[in-house]
């Protein structure tokens, strides 16, 4: 949720609308920054993992557009996190941080309650497990061993490339079994962004060693991280798939609920909600200028996104900037060119020039 000046206000003067006993979470953020996006996936990690949604009045605050509350909060780094309760700041954590640090920040507020071991789906629903992995929890479902669970005298198997049923099996306990099967395929997703976003966070150089355990490559594991961190789970949408979501995940807050809202309503498909995005960005290119795309490998998209995150824009600002530098390089532009006029150049361009001065 986006806030609003007089929100946090009110939570400064103790007119907090979660109650009198819940304290309102502040966090000061940039659109374009690199960390502040890392910090609000840890942040949902963390309040979704301790299951303390409800326990925070959570506001966003937009430092761009609220630079009064920047300057009465004596914002110095981005992100910031700020706890308020009983009209005081009870609580500061400044600058790129991890799910630990998080934790130790909101450690007086947390619920301690430990889970009780039910998985649940966007919806609250319990998922179940279709069936239960037996023996040394280091093997793998792509071994030859099958493991079992049994509902009477019925008994489902499965392996990564398949699933056995017995041979006598009423129509409801196979249409059981469909519903489960979906439920863990819709939120598998969610699942493994959050599981991503929170080692990503927690062990540092270790979560890319222990990643290869899912069967994904790092890219498309960070992929689901940034997806998941695009959402808090209060706004993930349980009657839609993380496909849907991960379509308008680049867009604004306002109009990726606007597009989710719209796609629910109208029962879309994944494929008829990313046709409707195309017809509508296509609508928006104003004249003179071309859409390109390109096909690289993903250690080189890694790479450039890491530089992006670097000077604060997103990846496809940082592609623009970085080739408009290489082109002022070759082929100097003439008096009034607009491409360039009103933007430093990036990092990288501005070593080069160096170095070419000092050769």
């Amino acid at each position: 949720m986006t806030t609003t000046s007089e929100q946090v206000r009110d939570s400064g003067s103790g007119t907090r609308r979660g109650g009198p006993d819940r304290p309102t979470l502040c966090f000061f953020y940039l659109p374009t920054s690199g960390p502040s996006r890392r910090v609000e996936a840890f942040l949902a990690q963390v309040l979704q993992r301790r299951q303390n949604h409800k326990a925070f009045s959570v506001q966003r605050v937009n430092c761009d557009e609220h630079p009064e509350l920047v300057e009465r909060f004596a914002i110095k780094h981005m992100p910031t996190l700020i706890v308020i309760e009983n009209r005081k700041v009870s609580g500061r954590l400044e600058g790129s941080c991890g799910c630990r640090q998080i934790e130790k920040l909101l450690e007086p507020w947390l619920n301690h309650q430990a889970d009780r071991g039910s998985v649940e789906n966007g919806s609250g629903s319990p998922v179940h497990d279709v069936a239960s992995v037996e023996g040394n929890s280091n093997e793998s479902l792509g071994e030859a061993r099958i493991h079992a669970s049994r509902d009477g005298s019925s008994q489902t198997a499965y392996t990564r490339v398949g699933l056995r049923l017995p041979a006598r099996l009423s129509f409801e306990r196979w249409k059981a079994l469909g519903r489960q099967i979906g439920s863990i395929a819709t939120a598998s997703g969610w699942w493994l962004g959050d599981w991503a976003s929170y080692g990503e966070g927690s062990y540092g150089e270790k979560y890319k060693q222990a990643i290869a355990v899912t069967g994904f490559d790092y890219q498309t594991l960070r992929n689901y991280a940034w997806v998941a961190g695009r959402f808090d789970v209060s706004r993930r949408r349980d009657k839609l798939s993380f496909a849907h979501h991960a379509e308008v995940a680049a867009l604004p807050e306002e109009e990726q609920d606007e597009w989710l809202d719209l796609a629910e309503r109208s029962r879309w498909s994944r494929n008829e909600l990313r046709a409707r995005l195309r017809n509508e960005k296509r609508a928006r290119i104003p004249s003179g200028v071309e859409q390109l795309r390109l096909n690289v490998e993903a250690a080189r998209v890694e790479r450039w996104r890491a530089a992006a995150e670097a000077e604060s824009l997103d990846l496809t600002e940082w592609l623009v900037a970085a080739a408009d530098d290489a082109a002022q390089c070759l082929v100097p532009s003439v008096a009034g060119d607009g491409a360039r006029a009103g933007r430093r150049p990036t990092r990288t361009a501005r070593a080069g020039k160096q170095g070419a001065r000092a050769a």
